[in-house]
């Protein structure tokens, strides 16, 4: 009981946390002038809500992972969140901020079908259970997803080669989806390491004999404790 009080705190925190930071980040933008300061304190709530939602998205996972391998997560979307803007650079071939903010066309980092694919992979690993391979890539996702829905404010979401841009999200349904995205990430995980979805798979897919947990033989009919899949 004590624990599910723990994190019901936590909870509260991080979304309270959240929310303050893409609002003040985004007031901080709009009111700064000067091109240089501008981008920083953009690029900075990137990496701000990316490192809040990591510790969110790690935080149901640390029963389970080491100390090290929490951190690693935490760390890969905070740095995520803050790099996927150099692609601009990339994209503007050139090394000076007037040429990466002023280009034609969004860059290719900032193509939402990307999160599509990650979104795809994410869940073929968590059901293979890729374990370590699955976090990295929820976190991954939290840095792709909070990043693309703060840009989305301006200018929509680009699904190419599905949809050219999306309408622009309202600033309410930004945070929202800002804040529950590590949960739903969280929750996924969880569904893809379900009795069901293991069982199902076990019909498909041979796994490896001598990788299982909890011991015991057992068909793909039993319980999950007798299913053998690889551990990663």
């Amino acid at each position: 009981m004590p624990h599910c009080h723990t994190m019901v705190y936590m909870r509260i925190v991080l979304t309270t946390l959240v929310t303050i930071t893409c609002l003040l980040g985004d007031n901080f933008v709009e009111l700064t002038q000067h091109p240089l300061l501008k981008a920083l304190a953009d690029n900075a709530t990137h990496a701000a809500i990316g490192a809040l939602t990591g510790i969110a998205f790690a935080m149901q996972f640390y029963e389970r992972t080491s100390q090290l391998m929490g951190w690693i997560l935490i760390f890969s979307c905070f740095v995520v969140s803050s790099f996927i803007d150099l692609d601009h650079f990339v994209e503007a071939r050139s090394l000076y901020l007037e040429d990466a903010t002023n280009l034609s066309r969004r860059p290719f980092l900032h193509c939402s079908s990307i999160i599509l694919a990650m979104l795809l992979l994410y869940i073929c690993t968590a059901c293979l259970n890729y374990f370590r391979s699955s976090l990295l890539l929820g976190a991954l996702l939290c840095a792709f997803i909070t990043h693309h829905t703060r840009d989305a404010v301006r200018r929509g979401y680009w699904l190419w080669p599905f949809y050219e841009h999306t309408d622009r999200l309202p600033q309410l349904a930004y945070i929202v989806i800002t804040v529950l995205t590590p949960y739903l990430l969280g929750y996924l995980h969880n569904v893809c390491r379900s009795a069901f979805v293991l069982n199902f798979l076990g019909q498909y897919v041979k796994l490896s004999e001598c990788n299982y947990r909890n011991g015991g033989g057992g068909g793909v009919g039993g319980s999950t404790a007798n299913y053998r899949y690889l551990q990663v």
